[in-house]
């Protein structure tokens, strides 16, 4: 007959009693059968855990990654969106040049053009934000980084060349406005600029100071250039002048008029009627007296009349 029960002895080391336990069979074969299954189990959970927990570190990685990969999107198209605003710049830069050289008129320009002049460097810098990269990774984005560094420069130089290009033909263009090189009104020229006998009928020799252009009374006279008027009224000797301040040191004097049609602090454009010819002052006959001033010394209207 099988034994029904077995007896567990525990003898203590420093005790005079044992002690007796009985356990049934039965416990012992089923703890032989359950505990194998408990350890299977077990390492099951183990290896399902650590498996777990690197698929965990994984995702953490893949965000990772996708933060930076994001990051790098908006990094370049930033980059992008400050190239190309640079180049449309450009364009506008190019737009004011042609139209500043009589390629393109105004209406033109004013259809093209959308933006300020823009100052080179008020340009966008670049901020590389990106940390957590690998090695390779970070070899690639500094050989994009100098494409983009390059490219951003190369934009900026041409814009403040055109910056430079523009402001030299504006000043330019300002300075030929300037120029008195138009006939201030239609009639002949009486008396050039030089030492003259005096028409007063004294005899004596004295500096003409400009040119006389003899015509009708009432005959328009144009301003020569663009200009701001800066005495309008009598002067001894002149009757009726017009004094014109064109920049750059220029003025010219209109003497003899019998109407002025402007007044002082006024603006006037090559061109414009600013009196009319006349016989005041000092004068032997209906025509305008017109001197060109550099800085204040006369000097020979011819010089700078182009027409016939």
């Amino acid at each position: 007959m099988a034994d029904r029960f077995y007896t567990i002895m525990i003898v203590p080391e420093n005790a005079s009693k044992s002690r007796q336990f009985h356990v049934p069979s039965w416990m012992i074969r089923a703890l032989l059968v359950v505990l194998p299954i408990l350890v299977l189990v077990g390492i099951t959970l183990i290896l399902d855990y650590r498996f777990v927990a690197n698929q965990v570190f994984e995702n953490r990685d893949l965000q990772a990654e996708n933060r930076r990969l994001r990051q790098d999107v908006q990094l370049y198209k930033n980059r992008m969106d400050s190239v190309e605003s640079s180049l449309q710049r450009i364009e506008n830069f190019s737009a004011r040049l042609k139209m500043i050289t009589n390629l393109m008129d105004r209406d033109q320009l004013s259809q093209q053009l959308q933006l300020p002049i823009p100052v080179a460097s008020n340009n966008v810098a670049f901020v590389n934000v990106v940390q957590d990269t690998t090695p390779q990774e970070k070899q690639e984005t500094s050989a994009i980084d100098f494409q983009f560094e390059k490219l951003s420069t190369q934009s900026l130089t041409d814009e403040q060349n055109l910056h430079d290009l523009y402001e030299l033909l504006s000043d330019q263009k300002s300075f030929l406005n300037a120029l008195p090189t138009k006939k201030p009104a239609e009639g002949y020229f009486t008396s050039g600029f030089g030492v003259r006998v005096s028409p007063m009928g004294d005899g004596a020799e004295k500096m003409h100071e400009g040119l006389d252009i003899a015509n009708l009374v009432g005959t328009p006279i144009h301003s020569p250039a663009q200009g701001t008027v800066i005495y309008a009224g009598k002067k001894s000797g002149y009757g009726n002048i017009v004094e014109i301040d064109h920049g750059y040191g220029l003025e010219t004097w209109y003497g003899h008029t019998s109407k002025i049609l402007v007044k002082p602090g006024q603006l006037v454009h090559r061109g414009q009627v600013i009196a009319l010819v006349g016989n005041s002052g000092r004068s032997t006959g209906a025509h305008v007296h017109y001197e060109v001033r550099v800085h204040g010394i006369p000097v020979d209207p011819l010089n700078y009349i182009l027409e016939n």
